[in-house]
C-alpha cells in the first residue's frame, strides 16, 4: 500500500514526518494533536509515540525552496513539518541478544 493510500485513511489534522537524521531520510508519519501534544505513529518505521525529550531537531518545510530547514526549537507545534529523534533511540533492542564473553 502506498503512503498516499495510507494518508487517505488518516483523520488527523496535522501530520509530522519522522526523519532518520539530518540527511532527511524518511522513516514514518506521525499524527500530532496540539490539544494533548501527543505525537503518535500513523505509518512507517519508528517508535509508537514520540515524547518531547526524544526529539533531537525539528524542521519546517519551505515550499519556495522545496526543502526542509531545521528550526531552533525543541517544542512541537502545528508549524512543525518534520523531526528527528536522538540517535540512540534507533538502536534495535532485542531481548536475549546480549553479547556473551
Amino acid at each position: 500500500m502506498s503512503v498516499s493510500q495510507e494518508l487517505e485513511k488518516c483523520d488527523a489534522n496535522h501530520l509530522i514526518i519522522l526523519f532518520r537524521d539530518g540527511g532527511c531520510q524518511f522513516r514514518a508519519i506521525y499524527s500530532y494533536s496540539p490539544d494533548t501534544e501527543e505525537i503518535v505513529k500513523f505509518t512507517g518505521t519508528g517508535p509508537r509515540s514520540i515524547s518531547r525529550k526524544m526529539i533531537d531537531k525539528v524542521y519546517k518545510y519551505s515550499s519556495d525552496r522545496k526543502q526542509f530547514t531545521a528550526i531552533p526549537t525543541k517544542s512541537v507545534s502545528v508549524s512543525v513539518d518534520a523531526l528527528t529523534i536522538h540517535n540512540h533511540l534507533w538502536q534495535i533492542k532485542r531481548p536475549g541478544s546480549a553479547r556473551r564473553k
